[in-house]
């Protein structure tokens, strides 16, 4: 059985079009595999700083009301100096509430 040349030109055709999909899904398969191999990347990447996250929070103690820091050096001396001398009596008007005190001009006295 012979093929007549109009059938010989679509059986080329169609040989062609199977060949140039191929080719396409080839190509496409290997863009995927490339984007799956990316992702486990990004996902390894995650895992590992979710991790350190975690180890960096249990590190950190979360501060309660009961424990209170340690004074500085420069703190401690001046609570001593503050017990031992008592507190400073401000001289001039002083602000109560936050608001700006503007002094009275001094008067010479007689």
């Amino acid at each position: 059985m012979s093929l007549s040349l109009e059938d010989r030109a679509s059986l080329f055709e169609i040989k062609w079009a199977q060949q140039k999909t191929g080719d396409e899904i080839a190509v496409l398969n290997s863009r995927i595999d490339a984007q799956r191999d990316d992702l486990k990347g990004i996902l390894d990447q995650i895992t590992i700083l979710a991790s350190r996250i975690d180890s960096l929070q249990s590190l950190t103690p979360v501060p309660s009301a009961a424990s209170e820091p340690p004074l500085s050096p420069a703190r401690a001396a001046s609570s001593v100096a503050r017990k031992r001398f008592g507190r400073s009596k401000s001289e001039g008007p002083v602000s109560v509430g936050g608001a700006p005190v503007i002094a009275a001009p001094k008067t010479a006295e007689p």
